[in-house]
Order: C-alpha cells, then structure tokens, then sequence
C-alpha cells in the first residue's frame, strides 16, 4: 500500500492554520426594522440555515446567513421573499469545492430569478433590484459576499472597520446575466459584534466602537434606532462562544441566547427570549478582517468535487420557512400564514444512501466507485449518441415525406444522393440556429436594454431627490453606468440625454472641469513623451525612446522642427547621456538658447532652433553627483523679513534624489559656473524617492513617488535653520465624496507651479487621465480638470505643461493634446 505522505502533511498543516487557536462561535442576531415610523418585529429577507443532511462535500460544516434587500416597484409577498432565500441556500449546499464558488453559485440563482421577473415586466415599466450580502460561517471564520452596495461594521474593543466596495454603487441583482461582487473574510472571537445594513445611517458606523464593554443586545438596538433618522433596516449581530449555530435574539431580550440551536431555516421571525448567563468579557485581540479575497480562490476547507446526489437539494429546503429582509418596496399582501415549525423542528427527508468519505474508504471501495462512476458516465454517453441519431433519423424521415409534395405530379417515390442528404441534414440545424439567433436579438437585448434603461431612470429620479451629496453622486453614477450600458446596446436620445446628465451632474458634485482637449499633431509622434516645457512661440518635448529633446513650433497650427537637434551624443570630449528633464530659458541669455537640457550626470546642454547644441557642464557639487532627477529655473524674489530682496541672476535648482541632495546654481551671465549652494542645512528630509520639484522664491515643493508632497521654506540667514513639512495634508473641499479618499485613488507623477495672482499646483493624475489642482499655500483641492470620456487613448499620461497664456498641454504616448480655455 503507497502512502501520499505530502497530501497527508498539506492536509495537517491546513488543519492546524485554520483549527489550531479558533475557538467555536455562534452568531445572535437582532433585528433592526423601522418602516413608516413604526418599528417591526420582523425582518423580511433575513434567514439563516444549517447545512441539510445531503450537503455537498465542502458544506458540511458551514452554516449560511441570507440577507436580501429589494428595490424597486414590483410587489414582492413574504413567502415570495422567502422562496428567493431557500432557492439561495439551496444553490449554496449543493455546490462542491471552493467556498467563494459556492457563495457565488447562491448569488446567480437569485440574480437568474429576479432577471427573467425583470425581463417579463419590462414592457409595463416595473422593475426590481435585490441587494444581498451573503455569509458563511465555518468555526470562526466568516467568508462574505456582497453584491450591490451593502455595508458591514465589525467592531471589538474599540475599534471598527467597515467592509464596503464603493464600486458597487448603482448595482444590484437582476439587472445583467453578470453579477458584480464583492468578497471579503473576517476572524471573529467572542465579544465581537457586526452591523448589516443595505443603507449604512452616518451615526452607526461610529456608534459600535464607542460601546465599553459588551452591553446588552436590546440596549445597542434602542441605541441605534434613537440615533438613526427615518426608516432604517440592519441587523445586529452578536458574537459569543459555542458551537457554530446562528440564532435570532427577540425585542426586548437582555442577553443573548447561551446556545443557540441551528437549524435548517431561522429568521428573526421564529426567534425567542432567553435568559443564559452573560457573555464574557473579550479577552482576544481585536477582528482580524483578512481583506478582499479574489474571485474563484479555493476555500479554506475546499473538498475534491464529487458526483451530486441524484435527487435536487432544493427538496430539502421546500417545507423550510425563512423570512425576508427589510423591504423597501411595496409588498402585496401575503395569504394567511400557515403554521410554521419551530427551529430545529424542520423534517427531513431521509437520504437515499448513507453518506461516505471517500477519503477514509478502503481502496477497493474507492475503485469500486471510480469504476461505477466511469460506467455511469459511459452510459450518459452512449445515450447521448442515440438520441442524436434518433432525431435525426426523425427530422430526415419528415423531409423525406414532404419533398414529393413539392415535385410536379406529387411523385411518392424520392432518391436523394449522400452528397444532398448531408448537405440537408447540416443545413437544417443551421437554419434553426440562425433563427434562434434572430430572434434574441430582436427580443432579448430589446428586453435588457429597456431593463437598463428603466433602472437608469429610477436612480435618476433618487439623485435629483437626494439631500446627501455623497447619495447623490452615488445614485448619479449608477444611472450614469446604466445608461451607458444601455447605449452600448442601441443608442437613442434618450439614452444620450440620460448619459449627458448623469456626467454633468457628476462633475459638478466632484469639482470636475471638462476641457475641450485637441490635438497638436496630425499623426501620433515616433516618441514616448515623458516631459514638455513651454515659451510663447515653442513646445519642446522630451522624447524618453532616445534621450533627446522635440520642437514644435506654435503657429496657428504646430509643426514638428525636423531639422532641430538636442540629444544624447559626444560633444568635444565629454558624452552626454540621455537627457532626463528640460526647461525653457529666458529670451534674454548669453548664448541666445531657447530651451535646457540635462542628463543624469549633470552635463548641460543648450540648444535653439538652427544652432549646434552648446554643452556646458555644471560644477561638481562636494558630495558629487549620484543621479540628477530634476531641474527647475527660478528667478523670483526671496521673502526676508517681510522685504523683498532680488537676488542677481535666476536660479537653477538640481534635484539628486538618491544622494538626499537639492544644490542651487545662481546664474552669471546666463550661464551656471559657480560652486553649487545647499538648499537644506543639517537636517536633510527623506527625499529618495522624490521624483519632482518646483520652486517660487523661497518656498519649495518636493513630489513623492507615493504622491507626498513636502514643502521647504529655505532661510538664506545664517541661524535660522531651512524647515521643511513632510506630507503637506492635503484637504478635499468637495463632500459628495463622502469617505472617499481622492488623494489616495490618484497616482501622481508630476508637477508644475502656475504664475500670479492664484499660484497652484498643478498635479498629473497619470493613469486618471486628470489633473489636480492644489493651492499652494492652503493645500486645499481647487479642483479637477480632466477631457471628455474617450478624448485620450486607452494608456497613461505621460506628461504635462502649461504656458504662460494659460493653456494646458497633456501628453499620452505619441501625441500631445492642449486646452486653450483653463480656468
């Protein structure tokens, strides 16, 4: 007998990574429902469920929690509710292998039924959108899914985290064949405690984490409901010691119950008081929340797929009552209630066969299986093949009697050739197909575009409703989102006028500026742009492909200077390495330059068009060069004391980022002869990864790659000491943001400093595509310029610019493309 003695240690250790400190849990539930300003004992939509006596391999030890919101305008029953949360459960139990992918499996058969509803109704106008949240509890981990944009507090000792994807605004289930989803796993111990809620109320998400100690559930309940306005639908979940059940606390109950029993199918409605001793004091560290967990990974507990048993699980769900989530669409009124078992009194139906684990059978039975298995498939093959045959024996035996009718004298006797005969035999599958085809598309997408269409209208109507900014933009993007969709199927004006809106408004909650962007050349440049500078009369670019420097003179239209050189080469006896930054020099220079070069050694190059390029090569600084990064020409009064002092000559500052290292050139005639001066002092900031730099006068700005931003304010007085601050804190003035951080979400790879009056930073968002604009002294968000949707390719900028007659230059790729009307 072979042992696998590595499948036997892969399964040991997983055993002692998930089981090896967890302590068993269960999950008390307390509803939270306030519908018209009245609050109600019942949750609609809320049930939880045991695994069934035939679960798949996988889901044996796994107790589910369903929660489904619906919106919309179509009536929906409580046993309607209730059929979509055991059709979910019962999807969930029969899915093998990984956990997610049974998590997933549950979401599409909701999504699937609240389709084909939404499909039939299109025609009247009536629609539904389900928000659910899904929850898997296996010892004490929680795997969730979410689809639509719910929310989940977790708290513990202080501390609470949310669990939210942002991008799931405007979308929900039964909309699209694809749903979109949202995965997510959570550590719990005793003493934790969790917050559902379809619409988060602004108060909740802090009122956990101000809870000392653990009080009681009914207490937290009142609490929540006092400080929420209007109607409110959640459910709070209580986490305590036990033996993996989920149980439903009633109003009014002070302390959870001491063991909650599973069962097949519970909801808020088949709960009861009780009176256990009180939960313990949490002694562990605080919920760990794993984070996002990707899209078809294997589960923790993932068992190899087996064959499912011959009979639907959905039988096992069919007697078992659940009840429905908080409804925020009118319900029709329900038949009278039967009456419904109490939990853990649900009937089961006695399995056909015992259930083995193939794992621990002898090898003889394992092959006895493997073998019936093969026979089993043989067989679904091999009647396969036949019913093929028949049909088309049967579909040839039909044309045979109904081509003689189409012969002059109806001859009753007909002979085809093999050739002809299987020509027709292909052709009419190929017929059937086509016509099946040209019927979807004349019906199905009609019915999804008017789906979308009809979901786009409704979040329309919520935005211009909406009080709160931040629901407003989120209502506003999923109409825009639907919209658009829609137009992807037929574009007519109603869906551009809706897709106009939406953006607009969008942009106007969000500071957003549309500049009408053009471009500069007619084809896109043989260049990968990586930086520009600007004059009056001149765009140089710097090409990063070959080192050197483009010129394109600015008419009324601007052509590329072939002629004009200024790159990489050997001039005299010093080689020049590809240029790394450029600026536009003064008209008014010794060597009548128009445009600087610079690469990492920190030779000079300058150049004009119809001139050979000049080198000239800075002084070493005392610390030599490590990597010259960038340059910045400055020739603006310095502040000393409240007096403006002018300096003779501009300046030119050299950013070494890997030597720690900023050295200021002061100009002679035109040209940088002298030894350098160092901008800091003795404390040198960490700039190493600084990427960027502008200066006005004596103040100093610093880029990060991570998109920091430092400011220097230099001291030219002996004593008084170079101060730098390191982050500035950048401060968002627009609320329709909500929580989100739009600093955090943009990648910032270069900067510029506008002229007078209203100094600003200029900030590239390279894969945003915008730019943002910062106040220089207030570091407050002005605002954010960005192009028509599909103006730019489907790439990064690389590059940005802006002239002195305020028009702004993007770069991405090959082209540039500039806005002459920027604010």
């Amino acid at each position: 007998m072979r042992i696998n003695f590595t499948s036997i240690m892969i399964v040991v250790f997983r055993k002692f990574l998930l089981c090896g400190d967890a302590v068993p849990i269960d999950l008390n539930i307390l509803s939270l429902h306030r519908l018209n300003g009245q609050e109600q004992s019942r949750l609609p939509g809320l049930a939880s469920f045991a695994p069934p006596s035939r679960a798949a391999r996988g889901r044996e030890r796994e107790t589910l929690l369903v929660a489904l919101t619906l919106n919309g305008n179509i009536a929906f029953s409580d046993e309607e509710y209730a059929s979509l949360t055991r059709d979910a459960a019962a999807a969930y139990y029969a899915a093998h292998g990984a956990l997610t992918g049974a998590l997933r499996a549950a979401a599409e058969k909701v999504n699937r039924a609240l389709l084909e509803r939404n499909l039939a109704s299109s025609g009247r106008g009536q629609y539904v959108v389900g928000l659910l949240t899904l929850a898997a509890l296996r010892d004490s981990q929680l795997t969730i899914l979410q689809c639509g944009p719910t929310h989940i507090i977790a708290a513990h000792a202080g501390e609470a985290r949310r669990l939210h994807d942002p991008a799931l605004a405007g979308k929900g289930l039964g909309l699209s064949q694809n749903i979109s989803r949202f995965f997510s796993q959570i550590s719990l111990q005793p003493g934790d405690r969790l917050l559902l809620c379809p619409a988060l109320p602004p108060a909740w998400e802090t009122a956990l984490a101000l809870d000392r100690g653990l009080p009681a559930p009914d207490a937290v309940r009142k609490r929540l409901m006092a400080i929420a306005d209007g109607d409110v639908s959640g459910a709070f979940i209580l986490v305590t010691e036990g033996t993996g059940s989920v149980g439903f606390i009633a109003a009014g109950t002070t302390t959870p119950p001491a063991t909650p029993q599973p069962a097949e199918a519970s909801s808020a409605a088949d709960s009861a008081p009780a009176t256990p001793p009180p939960a313990p004091e949490p002694s562990l560290p605080p919920a760990h929340i794993v984070g996002r967990v990707p899209d078809d990974a294997p589960s923790a507990y993932a068992i190899p797929p087996q064959p499912p048993a011959d009979d639907p699980i959905a039988e096992q769900f069919a007697a078992a009552p659940a009840r429905t989530f908080p409804p925020s669409i009118p319900r029709a009124r329900p038949p009278e209630p039967e009456p419904t078992a109490e939990i853990g009194e649900i009937e089961e139906e006695e399995p056909e066969f015992e259930a083995v684990d193939v794992s621990t059978a002898p090898p003889e039975e394992r092959a006895a299986r493997r073998a019936e298995a093969q026979r089993r498939a043989a067989r679904v093959a091999v009647g396969g093949l036949q019913t093929w045959r028949r049909v088309r024996q049967q579909v040839w035996e039909r044309i045979r009697k109904f081509l003689p009718h189409l012969l002059p004298g109806g001859e009753s006797d007909i002979s085809l050739p093999i050739p002809a005969m299987a020509f027709i035999s292909i052709l009419v599958p190929l017929l059937v197909v086509t016509i099946a085809v040209m019927v979807y598309a004349r019906f199905g997408v009609s019915a999804q575009h008017n789906a979308l269409l009809t979901q786009a209208r409704v979040l329309r109507q919520q935005a211009m409703q909406e009080t709160d900014l931040a629901r407003k933009r989120e209502s506003w993007d999923g109409a825009l989102e639907y919209a658009t969709r829609a137009e992807d199927i037929d574009k007519t004006s109603e869906t551009q006028s809706l897709r106009q809106e939406a953006q607009t408004q969008l942009d106007a909650l969000l500071g957003v500026t549309r500049l009408r962007f053009a471009p500069a050349f007619s084809a896109p440049l043989n260049a990968q742009i990586s930086r520009m500078a600007v004059s009056d009369s001149d765009l140089y670019m710097l090409d990063a492909t070959d080192g050197k420097i483009l010129r394109a003179a600015i008419d009324r239209a601007y052509a590329l200077d072939e002629k004009f050189i200024c790159g990489a080469g050997i001039y005299g006896s010093v080689t020049v390495g590809s240029l790394v930054d450029l600026l536009v020099l003064p008209k008014a220079n010794m060597l009548n330059s128009s445009v600087l070069g610079v690469d990492a050694a920190g030779n000079l190059l300058y150049c004009a068009p119809g001139q050979t390029p000049r080198l000239m090569t800075l002084p070493l600084p005392p610390t030599y060069w490590k990597h010259v990064t960038a340059i910045w020409l400055d020739g603006g009064n310095l502040s000393l004391d409240g007096a403006d002092v002018k300096l003779k000559g501009a300046r030119l500052y050299v950013l070494d980022a890997p030597a720690r290292a900023i050295w200021v050139y002061i100009d002679t005639e035109g040209v940088f002869m002298n030894q350098p001066l160092t901008f800091f002092g003795d404390q040198i900031p960490e700039i190493q990864d600084a990427i960027d730099v502008v200066v006005s006068g004596d103040d100093l700005y610093l880029l990060h790659a991570d998109g920091r931003i430092t400011y220097c304010k230099h001291s030219w007085i002996d004593g008084i000491p170079t101060r730098c601050q390191s982050p500035v804190k950048l401060e968002n003035t627009f609320p329709a943001y909500g929580n989100e951080d739009v600093f955090a979400k943009a990648h910032f790879t270069q900067m510029i400093l506008t002229g007078q009056p209203d100094t600003s930073l200029l900030l590239l968002d390279a894969d945003g595509q915008t730019v943002y604009r910062i106040g220089a002294r207030d570091y407050k968000l002005q605002g954010i310029f960005a192009a028509p949707p599909s103006v730019f390719p489907a790439e990064r900028l690389g590059a940005l610019t802006f002239s002195p007659s305020r028009v702004l230059y993007l770069a991405s790729g090959g082209q540039v493309y500039f806005a002459s009307e920027t604010p």
